[in-house]
């Protein structure tokens, strides 16, 4: 079986957000899936298998399988296009957890993904102060969706030096913990991932967290396209916008190695 390391949102190895591939010639368990998730031990795998129409996409973490993934499918997609296993001029339809998603390969080399968009629920109930503190920062709005805490910090220098500790940020959501502030620069929004409960710490760059966040800051600065930046240790970079009920992300990735497994 094929496997590909590719890093996502970033035009230089060894930035953005690494992803396996692995191109599915067979019929694979969960277990097996899991199995090699673990192995690679990335923030997550993607599982993809080939139709002459569509293909089926899965991704899984070191830790369980997850319904969404931006990164994961950024590189699949570069995958599918840049090993002539997809032609380079058709969009790319995937069949997942989450429903179709599309990506379509742009003129300057740049992946455009076309997701469902995820509009928050404010949470005036959750008492602030301790993730406060935790965080070293003032918090203006805090947001959920099912297994996801979004918090909406005034400061971007102190969403930056922010480092919670894995076990406070274990309680706080099922999955992980979003936070987020008005960017400064050339970027509207900047933000971070902690999903210790996924195996993840914090994720270098995450796609589905900007369906949750271009609709938050279209309504909070009036506009519906973003230049975004996650200020992870590797870091990286997309542009959002928001269309109705669909956001679409559009990122650069490129290929670390690529490889054959067993399974």
């Amino acid at each position: 079986m094929k496997l590909y390391q590719i890093d996502a949102f970033t035009k230089e190895k060894y930035k953005g957000n690494p992803a396996a591939v692995c191109i599915v010639d067979k019929d694979l368990s969960e277990e097996e899936m899991q199995n090699i998730a673990l192995e690679m031990n990335l923030s997550e795998t993607a599982f993809v298998k080939l139709y002459d129409s569509h293909c089926n996409l899965r991704w899984f973490t070191p830790a369980s399988e997850v319904p969404l993934c931006g990164h994961a499918t950024l590189a699949t997609a570069y995958v599918l296009w840049t090993s002539g296993l997809w032609n380079k001029s058709e969009r790319i339809e995937f069949s997942t957890l989450s429903g179709p998603l599309f990506t379509s390969l742009n003129d300057n080399g740049s992946i455009s993904m076309d997701f469902p968009a995820s509009m928050a629920e404010k949470d005036e109930s959750y008492e602030r102060m301790p993730i406060e503190e935790e965080l070293g920062g003032l918090i203006s709005d805090v947001l959920r969706i099912p297994n996801e805490l979004i918090l909406i910090m005034e400061d971007v220098g102190a969403l930056k030096r922010a480092q919670p500790n894995p076990g406070f940020i274990k309680e706080q959501a099922k999955n992980g913990v979003i936070i987020s502030a008005q960017g400064e620069g050339d970027y509207d929004f900047t933000s971070r991932y902690f999903a210790p409960n996924l195996d993840i710490n914090e994720d270098p760059v995450t796609g589905f967290m900007h369906t949750i966040l271009t609709p938050y800051w279209a309504e909070k600065l009036g506009k519906s396209e973003f230049r975004a930046k996650q200020a992870s240790a590797r870091g990286g970079e997309m542009n959002t916008k928001l269309k109705g009920d669909r956001v679409i992300l559009i990122g650069d990735a490129v290929k670390v190695f690529e490889t054959e497994i067993e399974a």
